[in-house]
């Protein structure tokens, strides 16, 4: 019993001896994007707009789509993270995808550095072409979800309120 309490007891001074300060603490880090604390583990985009011409017509599944690279949509994000969209259909008001209106829905789907969104009618009959439309993406990390699981990530406001930032990641055709 004595070589086991001598034993934690040695066990025990390493621990603590090893968590002495041994140099000076080194310099600030950087401040976030213009000032501001960033969160790495979270993505909002800037708005960016689909034009009339953007959209690609798909005459075998009925839908008009199109697609960007987002390179902030990694493995990582894939399996465990969270991809929502957003539309705009009013200034600064913003509602996530799905979204229908009567008969034709907009949604959006992700793989591996790439979204994809699509217009279709539920009744499989021709959409009209979505015309200009714009869009917003919150890109989050299954970190950053964990870190705040009361937060409804369908929902841009609260979302953005969640992360205190908006990091732009890069969307493009």
């Amino acid at each position: 019993m004595k070589k086991v309490i001598l034993l934690l007891l040695a066990g025990s001074l390493l621990i603590f001896n090893g968590c002495k300060k041994t140099g000076p603490q080194g310099p600030a880090g950087p401040a976030g994007q213009n000032g501001v604390d960033g969160n790495a583990n979270v993505n909002g985009s800037n708005p960016f707009t689909v034009y009339a011409a953007d959209w690609t017509w798909s005459a075998a599944n009925h839908y008009y789509s199109v697609s960007f690279n987002v390179p902030a949509i990694t493995p990582s994000i894939v399996d465990k993270g969270i991809v929502e969209v957003f539309i705009s259909y009013a200034t600064n008001v913003w509602t996530n995808l799905p979204y229908t209106v009567g008969i034709t829905q907009t949604a959006f789907d992700f793989t591996d550095n790439t979204l994809t969104i699509y217009v279709l009618n539920s009744d499989n009959s021709t959409p009209a072409n979505p015309g200009t439309q714009i869009f917003r993406t919150v890109i989050i990390s299954a970190s950053q979800k964990q870190a705040n699981p009361k937060t409804n990530w369908k929902n841009y406001n609260e979302a953005m309120a969640a992360i205190n930032t908006v990091n732009a990641p890069a969307v493009s055709q």
